[in-house]
């Protein structure tokens, strides 16, 4: 090797040590500094030439200490979007120190590994399938060692993993499930599988969520596991010197990602302005409802569905938009099924907001009454006569009826109908009676059962005779005899004056009437002596003795048919 060989390899051997040196202090670092923070003091160093120091430095730290692996995974992201050689070293390094360690039963490093192999599906380096592949090589042959392992893979993956290859996903579950059915496992273990499945059924909901990284592009490396291969020698040249040819060319790469990084430095310092998007496809309401839809139609009774919805944990925000996707699947049975009303029973009792969330929907169900079809309209009818007898929902609700001619709608008046029919026949008529007649719920009832006016009074009270609820309405009836002979003491005072005011007028008018019935009886005289006595006087005719002849009907009789062989 010449003198200028040697002189080169000198330098990129110091500036290598320079650079691990530098490396492992700003990652040892990492954990209680900020992420971007640590991003600019890696890359004051060429990372194009020492990407191996970078990724041997991530992997040990995360194997020193698991709390940290969240944070090394993110900025090992962060610099694969501009380095790419990073991820991709990280990726193979991690699977296969993680088959080493599985091989030769490492616990320690087998979950190490497991771990952080999870972290870098999350945060987009490494492909999903590569983090199946282990999870096959795992599942391969299961015992109380590869279950926690799998477990504890989908602890930390396991939402990545159910957004993008919710089948494979579903498949290593049923693994698992049919692993404690057919084996004798510990009752520590069994209860670990448990809270798993509670924590599948929340779609994950109770995990840890991301850091907050600054917007940058991933790419997802793949690496496929040769089953057999035995490369127990994989990771250890990381941190061994290669004399490289290209050391110029990288350092030209690397001054241009750091202008980069210099970018992105102010980018950050003056965010752009934030644009709020907003959902006008309601895709998240519709897959809800279609949730809860499917929940019902696959419950065999009421108890079942309601213990099914119940587990599902409805923030009290949806719990609005169940009870509606509940009336709506009763309104579109042929005929009124029990099931739902026990299923809104079941609701109710179980908390209180559920109580706020039917009554809300039972006003605003009145006010688009018009929009249902007549089945529809008998069958909501009926729920709600269902739900206001079990006396979970309170006769409060009934405030927003107002019962009168311009404030009702046919379609309105026959959901009441079958409403306050289908009281009458869980309560009785006089239980019914009792509840509406209680002093609390008397402010609510002004619009149902109307006192303040006549015509309001007159045909409420027709309504509910008409619907064979007549004795509802012995209240109003009474106000109406009392208002009729209130009218009825008025009106003799209004008639006397009245016929004092005929008197007087009769006084002036009494000339002026004699002579107009004078010009009548001239003109009729005169008339009578122009028509000289051809009409006689009426009483002065003879009748007819002769009796009047029967009218032969214009009407054709009929004959009958005659066929062409009968005899004339």
């Amino acid at each position: 090797m010449s003198s200028k060989e040697t002189a080169e390899e000198v330098l990129q051997k110091e500036n290598w040590e320079r650079i691990a040196s530098h490396v492992k202090f700003v990652v040892e670092e990492n954990e209680d500094e900020p992420i971007l923070d640590s991003l600019r003091a890696l890359f004051a160093v060429n990372l194009v030439y020492g990407d191996r120091l970078l990724v041997d430095a991530l992997v040990n730290k995360a194997l020193e200490n698991g709390s940290s692996i969240p944070k090394i995974a993110a900025l090992a992201g962060l610099v694969s979007s501009y380095i790419q050689s990073v991820g991709r070293l990280l990726v193979e390094d991690t699977v296969s120190e993680f088959l080493v360690a599985f091989q030769k039963n490492d616990a320690r490093r087998c979950y190490a590994k497991a771990k952080l192999l999870s972290q870098l599906l999350n945060y987009g380096i490494a492909h999903e399938i590569v983090v199946l592949q282990v999870l096959h090589v795992v599942t391969e042959h299961l015992n109380a060692h590869s279950v926690r392992l799998t477990m504890e893979i989908l602890r930390q993956c396991g939402h990545e993993l159910l957004t993008v290859a919710r089948g494979a996903h579903d498949l290593v579950y049923e693994g698992l499930r049919t692993y404690f059915q057919d084996s004798k496992s510990s009752y520590e273990l069994r209860r670990e599988f448990e809270a798993l499945f509670e924590l599948r059924k929340r779609e994950y909901s109770g995990r840890l969520s991301k850091l907050p990284l600054p917007p940058y592009e991933p790419l997802r490396y793949v690496y496929m596991i040769d089953p057999e291969a035995n490369d127990s020698s994989s990771g250890t040249n990381l941190r061994t010197f290669v004399f490289d040819p290209n050391f110029d060319e990288k350092e030209e790469e690397f001054e241009s990602i750091r202008s980069k990084i210099e970018l992105l430095d102010e980018a950050i310092e003056n965010p752009p302005a934030v644009v709020e998007i907003e959902d006008k496809t309601q895709s998240d309401s519709l897959e809800f409802k279609k949730k809860i839809y499917l929940t019902l139609k696959g419950s065999l009774s009421g108890d079942e569905a309601a213990h099914k919805l119940l587990k599902m944990r409805v923030p009290d925000r949806n719990k609005k938009i169940l009870v509606d996707t509940l009336v709506m699947a009763c309104s579109q049975e042929t005929t009124y099924s029990k099931f739902y009303g026990v299923t809104a029973e079941r609701l109710c009792s179980s908390h209180g907001s559920w109580k706020h969330a039917f009554a809300q929907s039972f006003k605003e169900s009145y006010d688009i009454m018009d929009t249902f079809q007549a089945t529809q309209v008998r069958n909501m009818g009926k729920f709600w006569g269902h739900i206001l007898a079990s006396d979970y929902v309170g006769l409060d609700v009934l405030e927003a009826i107002h019962m009168n001619a311009t404030e009702t709608t046919p379609a309105g008046r026959v959901f009441l109908k079958f409403m306050l029919q289908e009281l009458v026949l869980d309560l009785g008529i006089g239980e019914l009676k009792s509840r509406l007649e209680e002093p609390w719920v008397q402010p609510f009832l002004k619009g149902l059962f109307p006192v303040d006016d006549v015509e309001k009074t007159r045909f409420s009270i027709n309504f509910f005779t008409a619907i064979g609820l007549g004795p509802l309405t012995e209240a109003m009836r009474q106000t109406l005899e009392s208002e009729k002979l209130t009218i009825e003491e008025q009106k003799p005072r209004s008639y006397v004056e009245a016929d004092a005011e005929v008197e007087d007028s009769d006084d002036g008018n009494e000339d002026q009437t004699a002579r107009t019935w004078e010009k009548f009886n001239r003109m009729r005289q005169a008339r009578n002596s122009k028509s000289g006595g051809v009409h006689e006087d009426r009483n002065s005719r003879q009748r007819s003795r002769t009796p009047p002849r029967r009218r032969r009907s214009r009407t054709p009789t009929r004959r009958r048919s005659r066929s062409p062989y009968s005899k004339r």
